[in-house]
């Protein structure tokens, strides 16, 4: 079986570094480890699944793994694990490489490695203070894949000490802290397409320093969203979280898409399935049920239009 590594693209705020589920990797017929996901040398988006399972020597049994992520050790198991799908929601924006040991009990250690590349929604969070006078505008990076919210940084120095700092999207006020010479909140844009972007800072002596940008928001929408279990407010829209295949599962060169958009308050007038930019898929309505055909080791992701002069909405898998 050829193995379709699939990479889920949201904006999330997670308060953990990882979780993990049983593997979904076939073991090794050999005595070692066997990495299935991140497939080598490709490019995911954020948040990554880290996928592998593991063979001891006959007669023997896997006593301990070691994930290692740029060197860092970043997850331990427990004895009688031999494999783990591990959602590393600590893995930043960048080249990545991760190391796996696995020891078993004949005292033997198995090792294997696998580098790619992480894209979307996962920057580091700190902003250097100005040499001088102004406002530092470090967050999101130029270049990164961005939603209708995402986190933002800045840092401003003053002629005299800051009093204040605020952030404006479009021209309204969305946030503000008072005596800190560094903002690090998420901007709500609202939907796709560029926004403009501005911290402004205040000095105890009046004098005010800015710094503004035109942001991309490439998509709308990923998942529907109906927030806590106690919440009374409608979901939001988005794809269906009941999507086929789910994220990071393995599947054959010819696989169905299945996938619905939800709640959107215009008509949906059609989906379209992309592999490398290429369309594999389309429907006509909110739902989507396609075969496709001779895939191997790519992400996809949908794009769904809408009706009545809406916007297209995207998300990715």
């Amino acid at each position: 079986m050829r193995i379709l590594s699939l990479s889920l693209l949201t904006l999330l705020v997670v308060s953990c570094f990882s979780n993990m589920a049983s593997a979904d990797c076939t073991a090794p017929e050999q005595p070692g480890v066997r990495i299935c996901s991140p497939s080598p040398n490709s490019t995911v988006s954020f948040i990554p699944a880290i996928d592998f399972n593991s063979t001891p020597a006959f007669g023997a049994s896997i006593t301990n793994f070691i994930i290692y992520v740029n060197g860092q050790k970043t997850v331990e198991g427990v004895t009688g694990q031999t494999g783990e799908t591990v959602i590393n929601t600590d893995t930043r924006n960048g080249h990545q490489k991760v190391t796996i040991h696995a020891w078993d009990t004949a005292g033997n250690l198995y090792s294997a490695s696998v580098s790619f590349t992480v894209v979307g929604d996962s920057y580091p969070s700190s902003c250097a203070v100005p040499s001088s006078p102004g406002v530092n505008f470090c967050e999101p990076p130029a270049g990164t894949i961005l939603g209708p919210s995402y986190s933002v940084a800045a840092s401003a120095k003053g002629n005299s000490k800051i009093s204040a700092m605020r952030l404006y999207v479009d021209g309204k006020a969305q946030a503000t802290q008072a005596e800190a010479t560094q903002l690090n909140v998420v901007a709500t844009v609202g939907a796709q397409g560029d926004h403009k972007v501005a911290f402004v800072a205040w000095d105890t002596e009046g004098h005010v320093f800015s710094k503004t940008r035109t942001i991309h928001s490439t998509y709308t929408y990923s998942y529907v969203d109906c927030g806590s279990p106690k919440s009374n407010g409608p979901c939001s829209p988005g794809f269906d979280t009941a999507v086929s295949p789910a994220p990071n599962t393995y599947v054959g060169s010819s696989f169905t898409i299945q996938n619905q958009i939800q709640n959107n308050p215009r008509p949906i007038t059609a989906i379209k399935a992309y592999i490398d930019g290429k369309v594999v898929a389309t429907s006509s309505g909110p739902t989507m049920i396609s075969q496709v055909n001779n895939a191997y080791r790519h992400p996809y992701y949908y794009a769904a239009s809408m009706g009545h002069g809406g916007h297209p909405l995207q998300g990715s898998i």
